[in-house]
């Protein structure tokens, strides 16, 4: 790394097989060179996140330290094998700590929250025991240097990247901004021509759940005070067009509210009996998906005064306000 491209940002993108696409990771040429995020696990993507930093001059030895934008597989899976081959410090938010370093307790807890919500929420248990649940069968990994950020902190060795909490898409999520150069590294938090993908995390024990599209929505409406011209997201292209991207993002949110709302007209029905009227031929592929944008959605109506919710016999039913 030399003075002339320091402060610059490489995009790798990597396979996921997935329909979102590859997911971008971002190599930060800062006083210490920053890998941001690792990419899906797989053997075919570590040969490709090994070819691109080759073709840039650099090996995997040549990382000086990594920064997690949340902890979903397709941004930290490769964590592991990097850690194994240079023991780099790791920066990220605190609730990303329990899935990265894989803590039993809080993935036992994970899967009992899960199990219930999914209860309370109309689920059949046949349908519940078959939900996958996140990272149940992979190894911890082995200690490693984990530090934790938080809102508002720079990150060390990357001069005048400011840490930004952009809740919603996860509970970990963080987004990295450079004011000077007005630049924006968002992860999932924005990805252009896509809409946002809203999942519920089990909080820490003893905490209540968060409402992760009542977050999201105020984490936009934060963005909108950003001063950027390049924004690099975690899947897809480069976005110039800030504002406009976040304004579609809300307008996707009050499109899908008004289904919600058409599919409790005169109707009294569990969460799970929205999801099989709404998505009657896919519901079953990717069921935790749809409880947890449908939750999020309900979350947001119930906020605003245009949605009840009352349990019988321990499962939530839902109407409209009239």
């Amino acid at each position: 790394m030399t003075k002339s491209n320091k402060g610059n940002i490489e995009k790798i993108a990597l396979t996921t097989n997935w329909p979102v696409g590859p997911v971008n990771v971002y190599l930060i040429y800062g006083e210490k060179l920053t890998l941001v995020d690792t990419g899906l696990k797989s053997e075919k993507t570590w040969r490709e996140l090994n070819g691109s930093l080759n073709k840039l001059g650099f090996t995997i030895q040549d990382i000086e330290q990594i920064v997690i934008t949340h902890h979903h597989s397709d941004h930290a899976g490769m964590l592991d094998w990097i850690l194994k081959e240079n023991s780099i410090p790791v920066y990220a938010h605190e609730h990303a700590a329990p899935y990265l370093k894989r803590e039993r307790h809080y993935l036992r807890w994970s899967d009992l929250f899960f199990k219930q919500l999914f209860y309370e929420f109309g689920v059949p248990r046949e349908l519940i025991d078959h939900v996958p649940r996140k990272d149940r069968n992979r190894k911890p990994i082995e200690a490693f240097d984990l530090k934790i950020v938080s809102e508002g902190e720079q990150i060390p060795n990357l001069h005048g990247w400011t840490v930004l909490e952009t809740k919603g898409h996860s509970q970990d999520h963080i987004s990295l901004v450079h004011e000077e150069s007005q630049t924006f590294i968002c992860g999932d938090h924005i990805i252009k021509g896509m809409p946002a993908g809203i999942f519920i995390d089990a909080p820490i024990v003893g905490r209540e759940r968060a409402k992760p599209l009542l977050q999201y929505m105020e984490s936009l409406n934060r963005c909108f005070t950003l001063n950027i011209a390049k924004t690099f997201s975690g899947h897809g292209p480069v976005i110039h067009n800030l504002t406009e991207v976040i304004q579609e993002q809300l307008r996707r949110i009050e499109h899908r509210a008004k289904r919600v709302k058409r599919v409790l007209a005169n109707h009294c029905i569990t969460g799970f009996d929205i999801i099989q009227l709404l998505y009657s031929k896919r519901y079953k592929q990717s069921l935790g998906l749809f409880v947890s944008e449908t939750l999020s959605m309900l979350d947001l109506l119930i906020e605003r005064k245009e949605v009840l919710a009352h349990k019988r016999n321990g499962i939530l039913f839902y109407r409209l306000v009239k």
